[in-house]
């Protein structure tokens, strides 16, 4: 079996595994013997197909099985962790995401003697196209709100602008998929794609400003257009840099 069919089933089986804790989460009243058993009933099956996948790899009974067992109690740690910890998107994403595929990559790394070819995929990450990409990207998360927020700043003590209603950091989300698509947008160079979201937004947002009083419409426009300004300026920056 190649390598790659190998990775392949192993990111297919925690895909699988993670499908299932998301349609079964576990009970928040169920007794503590019921959390252990459930935690138990989640990392045994997962550590089972890893390990059947390193038995077809021709590793040995005995490596297929340290390396089920080894899953089984990260999973079983893991799962633990995230029960005992406030739920919020970082702590769900290392403890449900990054950790067991670090895991999984070390031992399909270990059984495939594939170390160099890791150590030159992570070098690719250090490259200078992949450093301006990652701060192109990062800079249009927080630096860009705070940097539109202090633009705004003037028009925030409107009374109508402190009334609205609205969903807890729902606005600042919305700006950073919004500038990640734009970004991504310039640097594939469908511009129509950029027009349509602009169209998507407006529609999105027609209902709600023309309920809305002047000021709060006149707020809603500018933090669009600022927002479209400093994703096309930063896409074309990027742009020139990387294509020349």
């Amino acid at each position: 079996m190649p390598d790659s069919t190998n990775l392949l089933l192993l990111l297919l089986i925690h895909t699988l595994a993670t499908l299932l804790i998301y349609m079964f989460p576990f009970p928040a009243d169920a007794a503590q013997r019921q959390r252990y058993s459930w935690l138990t009933a989640k990392a045994l099956p997962y550590g089972m197909a890893v390990g059947g996948v390193m038995l077809a790899t021709a590793t040995g009974v005995g490596w297929s099985l340290v390396v089920a067992i080894l899953v089984i109690t990260s999973q079983l740690t893991l799962e633990t962790l995230k029960q005992s910890k406030a739920r919020n998107f970082a702590v769900d994403l290392m403890l449900t995401h990054l950790l067991p595929l670090a895991l999984l990559l070390a031992i399909w790394c270990s059984s495939t003697h594939n170390w160099q070819g890791l150590g030159e995929l992570l070098s690719t990450l250090f490259e200078p196209e992949m450093l301006i990409l990652l701060i192109a990207y990062m800079f249009m998360s927080h630096p860009t709100s705070a940097l539109i927020a202090q633009l705004l700043r003037p028009w925030l003590n409107n009374n109508d602008l402190r009334d609205e209603a609205s969903l807890k950091n729902a606005g600042k989300l919305i700006g950073f998929l919004e500038r990640f698509l734009i970004l991504t947008f310039v640097l594939l160079g469908q511009w129509s794609a950029i027009g349509f979201l602009l169209a998507a937004k407006s529609i999105m947002r027609f209902n709600d400003t023309r309920t809305a009083q002047r000021p709060v419409s006149e707020y809603v426009l500018l933090g669009t257009l600022l927002s479209f300004t400093f994703s096309l300026m930063m896409g074309i920056t990027v742009s020139k840099l990387l294509y020349g």
